[in-house]
């Protein structure tokens, strides 16, 4: 009896790790490179992909909004970018991943961003005595960094009027949505990793409530 058990208990063991392979490996939508390897794009560089010599967008916000989009079944990481970034490493994702994987595929680095800004401005982020810089593995995994970054580079609109694709949307200081569209009656279309979701989703037709957003894109 003991002996079956065992064998159920080591079957089931392996179910769970074959189904674990498979979504990583078969069915995510990212790389886990967008973790560990950081755009090299300087700040400058970044914000000049909004717009030519003539004010013309280059960078698609539809784009932004797609990859966005496709994140929609990805686990949630319930580490939070602890433990060394394991999680993150596994390709599950925290709620700030899902417009830093947004932007990244499109062509903006959120992390190389931040990563700058840090260097010129250390004084706009809450250090932590240390544990909250550049050089620790999830420093470009917390809503509160975007949220000074956008604040000390003017791109926080406060309790904006209305929203906009590609906006962030803070629900605080340690949570955050993507705009991945606005229709014509006003509401908007979202996409978000919530631990109480489990795994992400896309919200459709909020009715819009004034937030804190950072608007990268013009």
């Amino acid at each position: 009896m003991k002996k079956r058990r065992w064998f159920i208990a080591a079957g089931v063991v392996v179910l769970i790790g074959i189904a674990l392979f498979a979504y990583i490996y078969l069915f995510h939508s990212y790389g886990g490179s967008f973790y560990t390897n950081a755009h090299k794009k300087s700040d400058n560089a970044s914000l000049e992909l909004n717009s030519d010599a003539n004010g013309n967008g280059i960078v698609n916000k539809d784009e932004i909004a797609q990859e966005a989009e496709k994140l929609a079944g990805t686990l949630y990481d319930p580490l939070k970018g602890g433990v060394n970034n394991t999680g993150g490493k596994l390709g599950f994702i925290v709620c700030i991943d899902v417009p830093r994987i947004a932007y990244g595929k499109a062509g903006i680095s959120l992390a190389g961003l931040l990563k700058e800004d840090y260097e010129e401005h250390p004084e706009r982020y809450q250090t932590e005595r240390g544990a909250n810089t550049p050089d620790t593995p999830y420093f470009y995994r917390r809503v509160r960094n975007v949220y000074d970054f956008a604040e000390g580079n003017g791109l926080l609109i406060k309790k904006a009027e209305k929203p906009q694709v590609g906006d962030i949307v803070f629900y605080s200081r340690y949570h955050a949505t993507l705009v991945t569209t606005v229709h014509a009656d006003g509401t908007y279309n979202e996409v978000e990793a919530h631990p109480k979701l489990i795994f992400v989703q896309e919200h459709k037709r909020k009715k819009w409530t004034p937030r804190d957003v950072a608007r990268i894109l013009k």
